[in-house]
């Protein structure tokens, strides 16, 4: 992995939260991280591939709840809850999450808001939910680094999210045949954790 992957020193936080686009008729909201090259994606409905279904990768992000105030907010605790395995955020992490701001650009397409930040931006994110004490039961230690998070993670059949992978983002990625069945081949061979 590229020095992109490692821990970069966090910016410091604003002091208020920046400018917030408004899209009242939202239905979902979600985060795409992205770092020159590369995007965060997950393996989505983890559970579901354990016994049998496709593997489907996707950002992080999903459907407004009742309770969510905004967008952001939607965003950020879906990211949160994908991410780590969890349904409740600590008091305080949401308000200082909120603070990053919705990144270069946030786009509505379909009732669908997607921010885009980078990968500074979600090594703050993993220093702040260590500061409020997050925890979670797919990681032995909470990852401070993009390395830690992709690369630590111990997947739950009770998580949304499985596996996590950096992917190229400037083309469209078909996976090979051959390349299909050697991951076959592999998965046949090792026992699983």
């Amino acid at each position: 992995m590229g020095a992109s992957c490692s821990s970069p020193t966090p910016r410091s936080l604003p002091t208020s939260v920046p400018s917030l686009p408004s899209f009242p008729d939202y239905t979902g909201a979600g985060i795409l991280f992205v770092e020159g090259p590369v995007v965060l994606a997950g393996i989505q409905k983890y559970g579901r591939v354990l016994v049998g279904g496709k593997a489907v990768l996707s950002g992080l992000g999903g459907r407004k709840e009742p309770t969510d105030t905004d967008w952001l907010h939607t965003a950020w605790r879906e990211v949160i809850e994908e991410l780590f395995n969890v349904k409740q955020l600590p008091a305080g992490l949401l308000q200082e999450l909120r603070l990053l701001g919705p990144g270069q650009h946030a786009v509505f397409t379909s009732g669908y808001v997607l921010a885009h930040l980078g990968f500074t931006e979600l090594t703050r994110v993993l220093v702040l939910c260590k500061q409020h004490g997050l925890t979670s039961n797919l990681y032995e230690k909470m990852p401070l680094t993009i390395t830690d998070l992709v690369m630590n993670r111990q997947c739950s059949s009770q998580a949304e999210i499985g596996p996590l992978a950096l992917l190229p983002v400037q083309h469209r990625v078909l996976i090979s045949d051959q390349f299909l069945s050697d991951l076959v081949t592999y998965r046949s061979s090792v026992p699983p954790k």
